[in-house]
């Protein structure tokens, strides 16, 4: 029953894959008959989908069973990291040096497990890669000279973006969950599943300290202006703080888990909710304390949520994984403006200062729109290819275009006008799961 039903997401050996590891010390705060609720159910708030229709409940208590044996001590230690890096040489130039850094786009295409270096000018291709499952989306320094990436199975890569070709990797962990950098570069840390560790890297990926967790990271980012890596535990209400370049860790003790977070444009606060939770809550970064709660209901996928600018006043817009709705939310006041609802429960809702519109996937064929001067929603939608699911939308560094994946194997980056809703351009690719765009993702864009 496992193999047919979940190793392709877990792993062969419930390491993990695209999918958290199933082993005892990953499923010991759950319950058996969670796991099988689970199982069964699905959750609402991942791509985890339901099997009630194919394994009756005796049947998911067998899987339990089967999950709760040991697979060993998994060990990943300092040496062991070392042991893994290689040193790769630099490659003839692949990027021109006229090209805009800052409109570069990294494709991250699941089908080939690679990624393709874009112009975001041209949209041609300029370079692409090979680097396994990536999880987390990759990370740039604020210079635009590297970029970082980390897959599943716990290997990371540095990838020369001035003048292309990958230059270093390492294997961190057996299964990692995402990675942050450090501004100038310097500092890399990889927050793992398994073991359950946060491991720092300097700029060329050579290990310096392992940090133990004493539950499951949620995720590791790093706080503009500030000099240290966040990390949140999905498992226990600890929020922790490692400072770069003195590579120290300070724990603050939170009223819940902090499953999900985003931090705010100020860089000063952070929005989090807890999975069954009933509450958004914001946490203050400098007073380590929870000032406003907001109930809700069905988590919102926060850290691929927006903030945009109404009427001089900062807002958010969460999209609900669990329910076909958006809330916006007032930050001045953290009160709820309005909820719309949607035509699907989707994962990511986007925008940029170049475009008018909010664009909302809902796990459908279908990109909703809503207008951000007056929160109405759009009757058009936009449907780049039909019964294929479109997903994930990224900007260009101007926000003149936004691109859309087709979510396939014989998908497709769709290319936007981001004002006049055109059609520019049509990329195939297979199964293209993120784009990120270098200016977007070292600047805080509305």
């Amino acid at each position: 029953m496992y193999h047919e039903r979940c190793a392709s997401c877990h792993g062969p050996a419930r390491y993990g894959g695209y999918a958290p590891p199933l082993i005892p010390a990953a499923l010991e705060r759950k319950s058996d008959g969670q796991l099988v609720d689970a199982i069964r159910a699905g959750l609402a708030n991942t791509q985890m989908p339901g099997f009630a229709e194919v394994l009756d409940e005796p049947a998911a208590r067998s899987l339990v069973s089967f999950l709760r044996e040991p697979v060993g001590t998994i060990r990943w230690d300092l040496d062991a990291i070392a042991a893994s890096r290689l040193e790769l040489p630099a490659a003839a130039p692949r990027i021109p040096p006229e090209i805009r850094r800052d409109n570069l786009i990294l494709v991250v295409e699941r089908g080939t497990s690679s990624v393709s270096v874009l112009d975001g000018d041209s949209l041609g291709e300029l370079d692409r890669f090979e680097v396994g499952r990536i999880h987390g989306g990759p990370k740039f320094d604020r210079a635009l000279r590297m970029v970082f990436a980390a897959t599943r199975d716990g290997t990371v890569v540095k990838y020369d973006l001035a003048h292309g070709g990958l230059r270093a990797k390492v294997k961190v962990a057996v299964n990692t969950r995402n990675i942050a950098a450090s501004p100038d570069g310097a500092f890399v840390a990889a927050a793992n599943q398994l073991p359950a560790t946060l491991v720092v890297l300097d700029g060329a990926l050579r290990p310096q300290k392992v940090f133990p967790l004493p539950g499951q990271p949620s995720g590791v980012y790093a706080v503009p202006g500030r000099d240290h890596f966040l990390l949140a535990l999905r498992d226990l209400p600890r929020l922790l703080r490692v400072t770069f370049p003195e590579l120290e860790l300070r724990e603050v003790a939170l009223p819940e888990a902090f499953e999900d977070f985003t931090l705010v444009p100020d860089a000063k606060h952070l929005v989090a909710s807890a999975r069954g939770g009933q509450q958004l809550l914001l946490y203050d970064l400098d007073a380590d304390t929870v000032r406003a709660a907001l109930p809700t209901q069905g988590l919102p996928h926060l850290f691929s949520s927006c903030f945009f600018e109404r009427d001089g006043v900062l807002h958010a817009a969460f999209n609900h994984i669990g329910i076909p709705r958006l809330s916006i939310v007032d930050m001045r006041t953290f009160g709820v403006v309005t909820e719309i609802p949607l035509r699907g429960a989707g994962y990511f809702v986007r925008s940029h200062a170049g475009t008018p519109y909010l664009w909302i996937d809902t796990d459908t064929p279908e990109i909703q729109l809503v207008e951000k001067d007056s929160l109405a929603l759009l009757p058009q939608t936009l449907t780049p290819e039909v019964g294929k699911k479109a997903m994930h939308v990224e900007f260009t560094a101007e926000g003149a275009w936004a691109l859309v994946s087709v979510w396939h194997e014989r998908g497709a980056v769709v290319v936007y006008d981001a004002e006049s809703l055109e059609e520019v351009a049509r990329l195939p690719y297979a199964m293209p799961v993120g784009k990120y765009n270098a200016r977007n993702k070292t600047r805080l864009l509305y």
